[in-house]
């Protein structure tokens, strides 16, 4: 099939809606020949915002409507989180837009806001991911994150990734990586991308050496960077950065209310753009009161009810030989600061089946019980609020 195709398809409806508002979504509402109604996002604080003119709806707005004659076109990564919602909209036909792109699409017409080296990116993931569910039917993984340190140059007080609580972070090997990593993919088909993540992945002194083995990893075709850019790169190591698979996203922390934050942030994405790395600025956004470790008290099915509402359910996390569904549950298993359960993970020894079924088939975690949530509906919070010193919790 070719993106030609997918205009072929769609001349026979009248109501054309893109589920999904990120870069993809965007991208593809300004590259058919057809008036898009709406765009439909799970997330509920994309509701009310417009691309071009067409507005984006939230679920439960689109549950109101009549769409038994329309086409809704997936453009959202996940693909397996919105299948299940065709029996909620009452949809006929759904078509995915992964199956209709090739590795080499052209970008056509940007207007996204992004750069075609990102929009490529974007549109590579969804390619990959929905022909691996739909297509090959094979195990795999969007994107993994492999958590790399549990040091971070700030100490942000609402972290959803539980730095605030560490009083003596570690770094982990380069030796555990690998070995987590390679046991890890003797199992799955492939993975789209690893994001390595902290704490601040440039606190690692092996950072640059983690970088070039996934560079020479065939199991990936992409790693993302996520930096808080406080460190400044090396640019005499500039053969490891400009690598094909390599991508920077970068939080911009200078205008937070509680200071400059980030004083390298331009240094940094100075060198990115004199050689021709592709990386993503954004102020640091969509900050929920999540940060929170302590024990809910809540039943079964209130932690379902949580899991079924969670932004960050499917954010996959590699840690102490161990896959989390979200990095909440990796490290507040480093921190002890819950009870050790099995349900929380699997390691990367178990089986293609039980690792299968934990990534694809569970309602909840036990973690949920644990964190204050991540809602989409959750109001955002001041971001970047610095704690003097390590926040105190309960160790089990």
């Amino acid at each position: 099939m070719s993106f030609e195709t997918l205009l072929e398809n769609i001349n026979s409806y009248d109501d054309i809606y893109i589920y999904g508002f990120g870069i993809s979504g965007r991208w593809l509402s300004d590259n058919i020949n057809k008036e898009v109604k709406n765009f439909i996002d799970t997330d509920e604080k994309k509701s009310g915002r417009s691309h071009n003119d067409i507005s984006c709806i939230s679920l439960k707005k689109a549950q109101e409507l009549d769409l038994t004659k329309a086409l809704i076109i997936i453009s959202i990564i996940d693909i397996q989180d919105i299948l299940p919602f065709e029996n909620k909209l009452n949809v006929k036909k759904w078509l995915p837009l992964g199956i209709f792109l090739s590795e080499n699409q052209a970008t056509l017409i940007n207007n996204t806001g992004e750069s075609n080296e990102f929009l490529k990116y974007s549109l590579l993931a969804v390619e990959k991911c929905h022909k691996a569910l739909l297509v090959n039917k094979n195990l795999y993984l969007r994107s993994i994150d492999i958590m790399i340190s549990e040091k971070c140059s700030l100490k942000c007080k609402d972290c959803s990734n539980l730095m605030q609580y560490y009083e003596a972070p570690i770094d982990i090997s380069f030796e555990e990586i690998k070995q987590d990593f390679e046991e890890l993919t003797s199992k799955v088909e492939f993975v789209y991308e690893i994001r390595l993540i902290g704490g601040e992945p440039f606190m690692n002194k092996d950072i640059y050496k983690i970088i070039d083995y996934f560079n020479n990893n065939n199991k990936i075709y992409k790693q993302v960077v996520y930096t808080n850019a406080t460190i400044p790169l090396k640019r005499d190591i500039v053969d490891v950065l400009k690598h094909p698979k390599v991508v920077f996203t970068l939080t911009d922390y200078r205008n937070v209310t509680s200071g400059n934050l980030a004083r390298n942030t331009k240094r940094i994405t100075d060198m990115l753009n004199d050689l021709e790395i592709p990386y993503r600025l954004h102020y640091p956004e969509n900050w929920t009161d999540s940060g929170v470790l302590e024990d809910f008290s809540r039943s079964k099915k209130e932690m379902i009810e949580m899991f079924d509402d969670c932004c960050a359910k499917n954010l996959y996390t590699l840690s102490l030989s161990k896959i989390y569904r979200c990095p909440f549950a990796a490290n507040a298993d480093r921190l002890q600061g819950m009870p050790d359960d099995k349900k929380n993970y699997v390691s990367v020894n178990d089986s293609v089946g039980n690792i299968k079924k934990y990534l694809t088939e569970i309602d909840y975690i036990p973690a949920c019980n644990y964190c204050k949530g991540r809602s989409y509906s959750a109001p955002e919070i001041e971001p970047a609020i610095q704690a003097l010193k390590p926040l105190e919790y309960k160790r089990y």
